[in-house]
């Protein structure tokens, strides 16, 4: 009898052993792109999340991700959508018309901070079920966005007619802005915003204030100057390969579930706005000038801004839904968040 059930518990500790049992957990790995370079803040941020999904998986479910771009920051969406990785951090403001209703926060002085725009985000998107019209070929895993975007300078500027004296360095979601303001631009990806900055084909740039220290413009850009709600803000999203995804195990796939949605959100956004007060402290720290726009001169601005809500809500609508009706919403969801 004892040798018996000496032989039962061998047998079953090998089944468990070899991945067999039912108290074994399968080990898999998702492999995640990354493109912003070294010094930016989402190598520190990608990592914690992708340690929240470790945690929640028990150890099962490893996001292992690159440590050098396979594509530049435009062609993202197509290494996850084609199966080359399996999760990518995707900027919807290069592919442009692709994601238009994901970017409704984009409008000017919309956003207060990426805490609270990137979890409204994502709660507005799926309650308008808007996923399903602009997802048909990769998954939403999360979503998030920038803080409010400044204007950083090599030399100073506050006032519409100086910055339009100078050349501006946007990309995305800035461009429309800029285009609606009258600026001369350099439409140019974020990776190439420092060596244009030095060589001084560019005088200034628009960008949330991490970036100034991820992208290592703190020697270069000495002027900022604030708006308040943000002249703009950028969104972001994890995308997966739906087929990865799939192949996950249930236990697998409900820890990743339960690490993204809007317990993503919600740890991007924290990160981002940590990452957005640092590089605003070292600006300090190295004497920079930081200035918020005069409200007599954002006046002058208002107006002619109106144009890119205008042209995001013929863009909402084309895609058929109430433009104007989700925009309030979202509105409102900011407001409600922001108190």
């Amino acid at each position: 009898m004892h040798r018996k059930t000496a032989l039962l518990a061998f047998v079953a500790s090998a089944l468990v052993a070899s991945g067999i049992g039912p108290a074994a957990a399968q080990k898999q790995t998702l492999k995640m792109a990354y493109w912003a370079g070294p010094s930016h803040h989402m190598v520190q941020t990608q990592e914690a999340w992708a340690k929240t999904i470790l945690d929640a998986s028990g150890g099962s479910l490893v996001i292992e991700i690159d440590k050098a771009p396979l594509a530049k920051p435009d062609g993202q969406y197509d290494i996850v959508k084609n199966g080359v990785r399996d999760l990518v951090w995707h900027v919807p403001g290069y592919t442009a018309g692709r994601f238009d209703l994901f970017q409704a926060p984009e409008q000017p002085f919309l956003c207060p901070s990426s805490t609270v725009c990137s979890s409204v985000l994502w709660k507005w998107y799926n309650k308008h079920g808007l996923a399903a019209k602009e997802f048909t070929d990769a998954t939403l895993v999360t979503a998030f966005t920038t803080g409010p975007f400044s204007i950083h300078l090599t030399k100073p500027a506050r006032t519409l007619e100086e910055i339009r004296a100078l050349k501006m360095r946007v990309a995305g979601a800035s461009v429309p802005v800029a285009k609606a303001l009258g600026w001369s631009v350099a439409v140019l990806p974020a990776t190439d915003a420092y060596e244009t900055l030095q060589r001084g084909v560019v005088d200034g740039t628009v960008f949330p204030w991490e970036a100034v220290n991820s992208f290592r413009l703190n020697d270069l850009t000495k002027f900022h100057l604030e708006i308040p709600g943000g002249l703009l803000t950028a969104t972001f999203m994890i995308v997966g390969n739906t087929k990865a995804i799939e192949k996950l195990t249930p236990a697998n796939k409900a820890a990743f579930l339960k690490a993204s949605g809007e317990a993503g959100s919600a740890l991007f956004g924290k990160y981002w706005d940590a990452a957005d007060e640092r590089a605003r402290a070292d600006a300090r720290q190295r004497n920079h000038v930081i200035e918020t726009i005069a409200p007599a001169e954002l006046d002058k601005w208002r107006p002619l801004l109106q144009a890119t809500t205008e042209e995001w809500l013929k863009k909402a609508n084309a895609k058929g839904v109430d433009g104007q009706k989700l925009l309030d919403d979202l509105k409102q969801m900011i407001k409600a968040a922001s108190n």
